[in-house]
């Protein structure tokens, strides 16, 4: 798959098909795509924890907070719940590349996850104590980032942005997610 289709197959997802579980080794290998990524100053201090088992999948969902532009939806019901997780975890204290240093691993992630058949979904919005304690956060680090993952159980629509960016669904439960187009985003120089 080209890297141009590929970003375009890769959406958030938050309704998954639960029961197709995702292995650790699978989880190695996408963590293993993050590694190879830049970094600031090539300092590689992010750490992370691959979660596959349901008990502890099931300790981290409750942490977690879904879909803000959806109102009236509380996250995925039991069966449509992510299969497995990865939390990226950064060191304490102040380094400015850290949030680019996790953004850049967190795309690795999901893009070597969806050239295998699965989906993911980035959430910065959860309970810290609750993570720190699912994932046994190691000293001096704090979750940053949690990567839901999971064989995609919705259909996501891809269309341009009419002015208004929300996601939302329609009558048939389709997940639409607008995008503003290439020439609303392009600041040309100044001559």
């Amino acid at each position: 798959m080209k890297f141009h289709e590929l970003a375009e197959e890769n959406r958030s997802v938050r309704r998954f098909r639960e029961t197709e579980r995702i292995t650790g080794q699978q989880l190695l290998t996408f963590i293993d795509a993050s590694r190879l990524a830049p970094c600031g100053a090539n300092l590689q201090l992010l750490r992370f924890t691959p979660v596959t088992s349901g008990e502890n999948c099931a300790r981290i969902f409750p942490a977690l907070r879904w879909a803000g532009y959806l109102d009236d939806w509380n996250g995925p019901v039991e069966g449509e719940r992510p299969s497995a997780y990865i939390i990226i975890h950064a060191p304490v204290g102040e380094r400015g590349h850290i949030p680019v240093d996790v953004g850049i691993a967190a795309a690795y992630i999901v893009l070597a996850a969806r050239e295998s058949g699965y989906g993911s979904c980035m959430i910065m919005s959860f309970d810290v104590n609750m993570i720190t304690e699912a994932a046994g956060t190691k000293e001096g680090y704090h979750p940053f980032l949690v990567i839901a993952l999971g064989k995609p159980g919705e259909e996501t629509v891809l269309e341009e942005a009419d002015g208004d960016i929300r996601y939302y669904r329609d009558a048939k439960d389709r997940h639409h997610v607008p995008k503003l187009a290439l020439r609303e985003i392009i600041v040309p120089v100044k001559d």
